[in-house]
């Protein structure tokens, strides 16, 4: 049967993240890939090197993206053992070849598993050691042909005595928060950096009418709102609509994980300069905290709507909902 192998050498170590943001579901959606992972003996006799068999048990429906990173693309799977354990991963991981197919989630091709995965993790020891567990972090996305879930980082302890263990979500900490974006609420004023790395403030934007569009390169509603979000700018921005783009690659991660955040940071840009999207866009960074803040946003798309007084209108669910908004939003004056 033919097996895919990659090296080592891509596999990044990452630190723990939750993930709470969900992309057109609810925040509390159950995960729908079940990880479990076993360590075996390469030889009965020789316990210093062993092999982690771990699998991926896939819900009928969605899939689970490869470990090829697709420019424009999904999260690829990452695999990697969490540090200062005294292990090191030691040669190629095998997985089974992937389904390649066009993705309506992306336009793209991209490479994904489907059903039961298994990919098998060689390991030796760095160090002389007693331990008898080794923990393993996997960073993964999943979606269906019409929705994505963010991407997500789980960790699993396998017990080198070879008992199957499953996987937990790597602090999956949800916090409670006080702030509302009712209608009729006024919005307070914020700092944020624009893409081209210029300090920018809401305050700008006072008297225009303003869409606050929280979305990531991810969050395949997101990418599919962009043709009538441009249809909508082109027809109400001369009359004083504007959009900022508030760019959440990292929504609902308790610790940041550098190099995810800088891969979905190029994302965001190459989505913003291949789609032909001019409005405002305010990096992750900064727009973090007025999502998260300001208007409690636990999910993507989220798009608030500001009048030109500065108070909150509406959450639009529907882009097409600004046709039926805009027009008498745009007769009102200070």
């Amino acid at each position: 049967m033919f097996r895919r192998r990659f090296f080592q050498g891509v596999l990044l170590t990452v630190s723990a993240f939750s993930a709470l943001a969900v992309c057109g579901q609810d925040a509390d959606e159950p995960n729908p890939i079940k990880w479990t992972i076993k360590a075996q003996a390469e030889q009965p006799s020789n316990t210093s090197r062993f092999t982690l068999e771990l699998r991926a048990a896939i819900e009928r429906g969605w899939h689970l993206y490869s470990t090829e990173k697709v420019e424009g693309g999904p999260s690829p799977t990452r695999i990697s053992l969490v540090s200062g354990q005294g292990f090191e991963i030691a040669g190629e991981i095998d997985s089974p070849a992937p389904h390649s197919a066009y993705d309506p989630n992306f336009q793209i091709t991209t490479e994904f598993y489907e059903g039961d995965v298994t990919f098998s993790i060689p390991v030796k020891p760095t160090v002389a050691t007693a331990a008898e567990k080794v923990r393993v972090q996997v960073r993964y996305q999943t979606c269906t042909p019409s929705i994505c879930l963010p991407p997500k980082l789980l960790e699993l302890e396998a017990r080198l005595s070879g008992e199957e263990a499953k996987a937990n979500p790597a602090g999956n900490d949800k916090s409670a928060t006080n702030n509302s974006s009712a209608a009729g609420t006024s919005v307070a004023d914020f700092d944020f950096i624009d893409f081209a790395g210029k300090a920018r403030r809401f305050s700008e934007f006072r008297g225009q009418v303003v869409l606050l569009d929280f979305w990531a390169s991810w969050c395949s509603p997101c990418l599919a709102d962009i043709p009538q979000l441009k249809n909508a700018y082109q027809k109400y921005h001369a009359q004083g609509f504007e959009i900022i783009g508030m760019d959440s690659e990292t929504l609902g991660q308790k610790d940041i994980d550098a190099e995810f955040a800088k891969d979905a940071q190029l994302k965001a840009r190459e989505i913003v300069s291949t789609r032909g999207v001019i409005w405002t866009q305010a990096t992750a960074e900064s727009s973090l905290p007025v999502a998260v803040g300001s208007f409690a946003i636990e999910s993507l798309p989220a798009k608030i709507l500001i009048n030109r007084n500065g108070q909150i209108v509406a959450r639009v669910k529907d882009v097409a909902d600004l046709d039926k908004l805009l027009p008498s939003l745009l007769k009102l004056t200070n």
